[in-house]
């Protein structure tokens, strides 16, 4: 068996998506770098996630990249990672358009049926995420689908749930979440 590590996953997402950094912060040990840059290049030992919010990117190299792309627009201008796939939103033909052109995998994420990532229930403190066909984290592993349960208190975004989830899958096995019986997202800080 292939016991390749994942030295890091840095996920650009455009604007500070603070919440999104909670979601990823709440996925047990993970070590995480936040930085406010427009321009990275990372390599070697690090922390598991580099987390970048900056809305207009222009350049990354990076072994492992998961771009969030919620608008058009958000993709780094130049990229030279051995892994890259764009993360997202379904519900944007634009964001659909941007990334085909750019000859990226995506993961899309929403709440239509042909979503990779899609949510099966939601209600106002509880979610069940649901991966509706196999994709291949940054390490070889094949992830299959699946449907996890969610708990919460106070207003979730989909897409930024589904996205942190996104990310998780795409760590492979580093993926904190790949034996939980449920997801507990503790309540985020208040506006």
């Amino acid at each position: 068996m292939d016991w390749r590590v994942v030295p890091m996953v840095v996920v650009t997402a455009g604007g500070p998506g603070r919440r999104l950094r909670e979601l990823l912060r709440t996925g047990g040990a993970l070590s995480m770098l936040c930085a406010d840059t427009d321009r990275a290049a990372f390599s070697g030992d690090g922390p598991d996630i580099v987390f970048i919010s900056q809305r207009a990117f222009y350049q990354i190299a990076c072994e492992n990249a998961a771009f969030i792309v919620r608008r058009k627009g958000e993709l780094p201008q130049e990229f030279s990672c051995k892994n890259a796939v764009a993360i997202i939103d379904s519900a944007d033909p634009a964001v659909l358009s941007a990334v085909a052109g750019r000859r990226l995998p995506a993961v899309t994420c929403g709440l239509g049926t042909s979503d990779t990532l899609t949510l099966s229930s939601l209600t106002v403190d509880s979610a069940v995420i649901s991966l509706q066909r196999q994709i291949t984290a940054f390490d070889g592993t094949q992830v299959e689908p699946f449907e996890l349960p969610v708990s919460f208190s106070g207003k979730l975004e989909p897409f930024e749930l589904l996205a942190a989830a996104a990310i998780f899958c795409l760590m492979g096995k580093q993926n904190p979440l790949a034996a939980a019986p449920l997801w507990r997202i503790p309540p985020g800080p208040r506006p």
